[in-house]
Formats: structure tokens, sequence, C-alpha cells
């Protein structure tokens, strides 16, 4: 069951809101509809006033059909479609002409009653023209039917039938025009056809003999021969300039080995001279320095080398002998001295060896340096031979291109002259296959259109009348309506108080209490239904009422709440919590001798004290109705509250009272308002109907709310009577609209 009731509530939710975006734009209408209308009847007016000034305007016309010959007919589909797409273009461009115009203008001023006729309007107008600038044709072209495409010619003048003039004029002048024409045109056409291909063919041959001419001043007959032979010979020469520059590199790395192993060789044997000694050990050495020759290449297999090199072998074999037989050869025995002194000597021939091949290898070098410089000469020589090839293939490959353009243009003068043939060659009774079709009639009035004209100044007004108000709405930003509240700031509008401005100021704190108008105390009857419905809080309670600014009825709103609450059988307590500007105790005729101010600067008050001063300065201003006046004035009210005797006194008030309600200073002036929301168990925010923006109501909105307070609504007061009514209520409350439409009736009918 419950499920079900909230679906139910669902729909009506939805169905509600959809009613009030319509109520919400009749409503913008109805406030700003004087003005709608003072804006979009000036200018809808104006629009259809200025349109029905422009002058009447007639139209006729008047055509031809193009019948075209069996000649053409018979031919294939593409060849046909381009023969009547021909003569179409022809008659088009004829029924265009500047001749054809000036030949209707001169008839016109030719005959006294065209050109009368024709001047007659602009003359009444005291407009004087000339007959060349009002007269004005155009031609369509329908798509062919049944391959008869038809030409019509239209006609505008100022009376009808000046239009029917023009039309019949243009369409016998070019009936007589083509007939007269047709046959010298073509023959003309043949003839400068035909010198045009002779032309294109001379061209040709010119273009033709031009490369001929190129291939052989140059001697070549195919230049992609020419061109693969310089490639070819570009190729090898490279192939020997690499391999030159590789052996190059080869040889200068074989000289640098050679020059460090003589460089070592040369630095041991100084070494070995300044020494005193000559140890088996310095000979051994020498000797293996000696051989790094014999792992160059080169070096290995050069002249006598290969001998000298078993001869120094073989002296090492016998100098190791010496050593591993146990001999006991010294250093300086003769045998081991002449050993010594026979591998100087092939160390010395090595070197002269060496010497030579050092220089059979600059030999070499050089020669391959002047082959390098040598090849290098032949592929310049081949460069330049491509670059003259080049310049021989662009010239004969632009006078290629131009003998294509050239054939081209020969195949389109050709196919022209052939279409111009067969036309001359049609029989003389299909001579013209261009006929008068429908002939011109007395042109018929196309503008100014009444109908369109009224249409578009209605819409004109229309527009104006609707988006005139919405404009304005949008530019008003103020909170205006449920919309302002629900939508923008996003919090639950809890009612609207209608303008209480008949009931006197000082009176208006108890309308409710006084019950001094019937349709206000139920305004404030239906925010204490949704207020307990939007509570959190069970038990007793706390709640702070504020607003953005002064004189927005905060006051008044709060004395008449608590008033409801009071008739509802809660003990309530209001508290005149404005200590910068009390008043609460002016409305109620009380002293302010006495209240919050003088309870909170009782220094380390206990919780009894408090009580008892609290109960001497409340005032029974109402059944279950008490006040608390400020007893005074300050503008430190943000330190009072931070006082641990403000806590007592507010749970001693709750102890007291089922409502404890704080009229406090506005939050958008003052930081009272956010200071005691911390401590305030809920808030009711009011606004004054078109006082405040929406983003000030917001923004305070959002500052009350980081307090942790739970916010129960916003309050729109001071309603004009006609949006409380028809507006704010309906769609809203339900029952609003009709309470205050058949309230007074209700209760002044009689029992029956």
């Amino acid at each position: 069951m419950d499920l079900e009731e909230n679906n139910n509530f669902e729909k009506l939710t939805t169905k509600s809101k959809k009613n009030k975006t319509f109520s919400e734009f009749l409503l913008i209408l109805r406030d700003r509809w004087l003005l709608s209308v003072t804006l979009a009847l000036p200018f809808s007016l104006a629009y259809v006033y200025n349109e029905l000034q422009v002058p009447e305007m007639f139209q006729s016309s008047s055509s031809f059909v193009l019948i075209p010959p069996p000649q053409i007919l018979n031919l294939q589909k593409v060849d046909r479609d381009q023969q009547v797409n021909g003569l179409i273009s022809k008659h088009l461009d004829g029924l265009n002409s500047q001749e054809l115009r000036m030949n209707v203008i001169a008839r016109i001023n030719e005959n006294t009653d065209y050109k009368t006729e024709l001047l007659a309007p602009y003359l009444s107008d005291g407009t004087p023209m000339k007959i060349q600038s009002i007269v004005t044709y155009n031609i369509s072209v329908s798509s062919p039917s049944e391959g008869r495409p038809r030409f019509k010619i239209n006609t505008q003048s100022r009376t009808g039938k000046g239009a029917m003039i023009i039309a019949d004029l243009v369409q016998k002048e070019y009936d007589k025009f083509n007939s007269v024409k047709k046959t010298e045109q073509v023959q003309t056409a043949k003839d400068i056809l035909e010198l045009l291909l002779d032309k294109s063919l001379m061209e040709e041959d010119r273009i033709l003999k031009e490369i001929s001419d190129i291939k052989e001043s140059n001697d070549i007959p195919f230049i992609e021969d020419e061109k693969k032979v310089n490639s070819s010979k570009k190729n090898q020469y490279q192939q020997k300039i690499t391999a030159s520059k590789l052996d190059q590199i080869q040889i200068n790395s074989i000289l640098r080995q050679i020059l460090d192993i003589r460089k070592r060789i040369s630095s041991n044997n100084e070494i070995m001279t300044k020494s005193s000694t000559n140890s088996s050990v310095d000979v051994e050495s020498n000797i293996a320095q000696i051989k790094q020759y014999f792992e160059i290449d080169v070096i290995e297999g050069f002249g006598s080398i290969p001998s000298l090199r078993k001869k120094l072998l073989d002296l090492e074999l016998e100098r190791k002998s010496f050593v591993e037989t146990g001999t006991g050869y010294g250093i300086n025995h003769p045998k081991m001295f002449e050993n010594t002194r026979q591998v100087q000597e092939v160390q010395e021939l090595l070197g002269k060896e060496v010497t030579f091949a050092i220089e059979d290898l600059r030999d070499r070098h050089i020669q391959l340096d002047a082959q390098e410089r040598e090849f290098e000469g032949a592929m310049d020589k081949v460069q330049s031979e491509s670059r003259r090839l080049g310049l021989i293939e662009e010239a004969i490959s632009k006078a290629e291109r131009t003998l294509t353009v050239v054939r081209s243009s020969t195949d389109i003068i050709r196919k022209r002259l052939d279409d111009v043939r067969i036309e001359a060659a049609l029989p003389s009774e299909q001579d013209d296959p261009l006929q008068k079709d429908q002939l011109a009639f007395e042109g018929i009035r196309f503008s100014p259109d009444y109908n369109k004209i009224k249409q578009q100044g209605f819409l004109i007004f229309v527009g104006i009348f609707l988006i005139v108000p919405i404009a304005l709405e949008v530019i008003d930003n103020r909170v205006k309506s449920p919309w302002d509240i629900e939508t923008f700031v996003g919090e639950d509008l809890l009612t609207g108080i209608q303008k209480i401005s008949e009931i006197d100021e000082f009176r208006r704190p108890k309308i409710v209490g006084d019950d001094l108008d019937d349709s206000l105390t139920e305004s404030f009857r239906s925010m204490y239904g949704k207020i307990q419905m939007n509570s959190r809080v069970s038990g007793s309670r706390s709640i702070l009422v504020t607003s953005a600014i002064p004189s927005e009825g905060k006051s008044l709103i709060s004395a008449n709440f608590a008033h409801t609450c009071a008739n509802h059988g809660s003990k309530t307590i209001l508290i005149d919590f404005d200590l910068r500007r009390p008043g609460l105790h002016n409305f109620c005729d009380e002293s302010n001798d006495a209240g919050v101010m003088t309870i909170l600067n009782t220094p380390n008050a206990t919780e009894k004290e408090i009580i008892e001063k609290l109960e001497k300065a409340l005032c029974n201003i109402h059944p279950n109705l008490y006040l608390l006046p400020s007893g005074g004035k300050t503008r430190a009210a943000t330190e009072i509250i931070e006082k641990k005797e403000f806590e007592l006194l507010l749970s001693s008030l709750k102890k007291l009272a089922d409502v404890v309600i704080f009229d406090s200073p506005p939050a958008g002036l003052f930081p009272d308002s956010i200071a005691l929301a911390r401590k305030t168990d809920e808030v009711l925010f009011v606004t004054r109907y078109g006082k405040v923006s929406r983003h000030v109501v917001k923004r305070l909105i959002g500052d009350i709310r980081v307090t942790g307070a739970n916010i129960l609504g916003i309050i729109l007061n001071d309603l004009p009577s006609k949006k409380a009514t028809g507006y704010y209520y309906s769609g809203y409350y339900g029952y609003g609209y009709y309470r205050y439409k058949y309230y007074s009736k209700y209760y002044s009918q009689t029992d029956t």
C-alpha cells in the first residue's frame, strides 16, 4: 500500500511540475501583457504599413517549346542528349541576348499605346522613367518532357496589360530574330569552326616537328636509351671511386701499423744501446717486436722478408737451445754474442725491407689517388651529360603536354563542327525546331501579397508579444517565483505571504494572534504544516528566522509563525535576537529592560540562575506564547553567542518550551545569523518578492548550510495579490487557489 501511495505521489508531483511551467508562462504574460502589446502593435502595424506601400506589380508569361527533329531523336541516347543540350544552350543565349532586349525596347518606343501603358503608373507617381529601365524579363527552362524542353518568358510590370505587352513582344521578336538569323548563324559557325580546326591541326604539326628537331639536333633518337647508358656509366665510375677510396684507407691503416712497430723497435734499440749490459731478455724482447711485422700481410710477403723471417726464427731457436739444454752459456759467451750479432743484422736488413715496403705502399697510395681524380673527372662529365639529357627530356615533355592540349581542343572543335554540319543538313521544313507554345496573357497581380503580409504582421505581433515578457523575466534576476526558489536556489518554497499593506503596521505581527485576516492566517497554517513535514527534530527544537537584507518581513514572519505554533498547542518562546536593532517588544507593547543581554551578562551564572532570570524576563503575549526581548543593544552579538552562558540559555529555553524561535539580523549584512545557525536546530529563510537577487539568496543559503543547520525552506513574502491567488498556490499547494477564490464566499454562506 505504501509503494502504491508513493507512486501516486510521484505522478501528482510530475503533473504539478508540468502545470507549473505553463502557469509560469501565463503569469509572465499576464504581468507584462500591456507592455508587450504596446511594443508589439506598433512594430507589426509599421511592418504591414511599410509592406503595403510597395507598388502593385503584375506578372505575365509566354513560352516556346523545342521539338527536336527526327535526325536528332534517332541518334543514340548520349548523342541525342548532347544535341538537345546544345540547342537549349543556343536558344537560352539568344533569349537572354542584349540584341533581343534592344529590339523589344525599339518596338515599344515605336508604338505609342505600348509606351503609354508602361509609363502611365510611374507618371501618376511623379517618377519619370525610361522604357529601358522598366522592361524586365527573365527566361527559365523546364526539364524536358518527352524530349521537348520549354522556354518560359516571365515578365513583370506595374499593370497587367503592360506585363502582357512585354511577354508578347519578347516572344514575337525572338521568333523573328531566330528565323532570320538561323541559316546565317549556322554558316558563320561552320566557317569559324573549320578555320579553328585548320589552325589546330597546323599547331599539332608544328609541335611534332619541334619534338623531332630537338631529338635530331641532339642526336638522340631515343632519350630513354641515352639515359640508361649514362646511368650505367655513372654507376661504374662511382664503384671505381669507392674502391679507390677504400684501398687508400686500407694503405693508410697499414702504414700507421708499420710506423708504430718501427717506433717501438727504435725505442728499444736506444735503450739497449744506452745500457751497459746486453741481456738475453732485451734481445728476446726485440725479436718479439720484430715479429709484429710478420702479422701484416703486405710486409710478410714483400721482397726478401720471407727469407729473413726464416733466418730470424732459426736464430731464435738456436738461442733458446743454448738456454734450455743447460750448456751453461752465459750472455758474454762467444756463441751467445755471435747469436745476438746475427739477430741485429737480420733486424737491420728487415728495417731496410720495411722501408722499401713503406715506399711501395706510398707509391700505390699516390697511384690510387690519381686514379680517383681521373674517375671523378669522368663522373663530372657523366653528371653534365645527365643534366643535358634532363633539359632535353623536359623540353620534349613540355612539347608533348602542349600537343595533348592541342589535340583535345582539336577533338572538341571537330565534334562541334559535326554538330553544326548535322544542323545545317536538316530538311527545310524542320529548319527551326523552336515553336511558339503559350501566348502572352494579361498579367496577374503578385505583389504586394495581402494575405502574406497580414500573416507576417500577425506573426511579428505574436513574436514580440511573447518574447518581450520572457526577455524581461530573464533580465530581472530577483526572486519572484517558485522556479527561482525551487529550481535556481534549490530549496523548498514553504509558502507565499500575500501583501498585507491594508493592515496597520503595528498590528501586522499579530495577524495570526488577533485573527486579523483569514486568508493570511491560512497561509501561516499551511506553512506550519509544511515545516512539520520538513523538520528532522523530534521534541523541543530551536528555529532561526533570518533574511538577506532588512525590510523583508523577517520579524513579521517570526511573530506570526510563533503565534501559529502556539495556536497548535506548542509552548513557544519568541526571542528578539536582533541585538543591533531590537523591535519585537514594541509590537507587543512590552518593556526591553530585561532580556537576552541581561541574562547573558551575568558572569559565571549557573543553569538555575539562568532559568530564574529567564522566567522573570519572559513576557506572556498570547496563550502558549512568550516573548524574550533583547534586553538592550550591542554590536558584539557573535561574542555573546560563543559564551558558555548562551549554551545554558539555549538548553534552558528548550526545557521551558516546545518551540524556540530566534528573530535574527539579516544574514547578508551581519554574521550574527550564520553564527547563531550553528547553535540552532533549524533555519527559516525569508525573502521579499522582487527585493533580492537569486544569486545572493543562493549564496547565503549555501553559507547557512555549511553550518550544519537543517534549512526548512524559504518563505516568499509580500506577494502581489494576483500572483498569490493565480500562481503561487495553484499547482504548488493544491488547495491554495481555491482557498483564495472561494474562502470568503464559503464562510459568508448561511447554513440551510
